[in-house]
C-alpha cells in the first residue's frame, strides 16, 4: 500500500480512480452527482476550462503573441474562471440564489464573450504580426 505526506492510505479503486487524502467522494464531486468518481468530475470541469479560453481566442489574433496569450490564460483560468464557475456551480451566492447553469452557457459562454471584450478593450487595436506587407507576393499559382 501506498503512502501519501500525511502518512494516508492511497487508495486505487475501480476505473483508476486515484483517492489520495482518502476523501469523501460527496465533497469531490458535489452532493448532487454523488454517484459520479471525483476524476470523472474534475476532468469534466477541466474540458471547461480548456474550452472557455479556446472561445476567447478568436479576439487575440494579430493583438497578442503566443507567449504572453498562455500566460494570460493560464493567470485568467486562475483569478477569472474558477472564481465564477464557483459562484454557479460550486455552491456559491449565485447558486443559492437559484442560477442554473446544466450545459456551460453562462460560465463558458457569457464569461468567454466578457472576457474576449475586456481583453480587446484592453490590448487596443490589431497590429499586423507582418508588417511589411507590401512584398507579399499574392498572385495565383498555376
Amino acid at each position: 500500500m501506498f503512502h501519501n505526506v500525511n502518512d494516508m492510505p492511497l487508495y486505487y479503486g475501480e476505473m483508476g480512480q486515484v483517492d489520495l487524502f482518502n476523501a469523501d467522494h460527496t465533497i469531490i464531486a458535489g452532493t448532487v452527482v454523488s454517484d459520479i468518481p471525483g476524476l470523472v468530475f474534475a476532468g469534466y470541469q477541466g474540458m471547461f476550462a480548456v474550452i472557455t479560453p479556446a472561445l476567447m481566442t478568436g479576439a487575440f489574433v494579430d493583438r497578442l503573441r503566443f507567449g504572453p496569450y498562455l500566460f494570460f490564460i493560464s493567470i485568467w483560468i486562475t483569478i477569472v474562471y474558477a472564481p465564477f464557475c464557483h459562484w454557479i456551480w460550486g455552491g456559491g451566492f449565485l447558486g443559492q440564489w437559484g442560477v442554473r447553469d446544466f450545459a456551460g452557457g453562462i460560465c463558458v459562454h457569457v464569461l468567454s464573450g466578457f472576457s474576449a471584450l475586456a481583453a480587446v478593450h484592453m490590448l487596443g487595436p490589431r497590429s499586423a504580426i507582418i508588417p511589411d506587407t507590401a512584398n507579399i507576393d499574392d498572385t495565383p499559382h498555376r
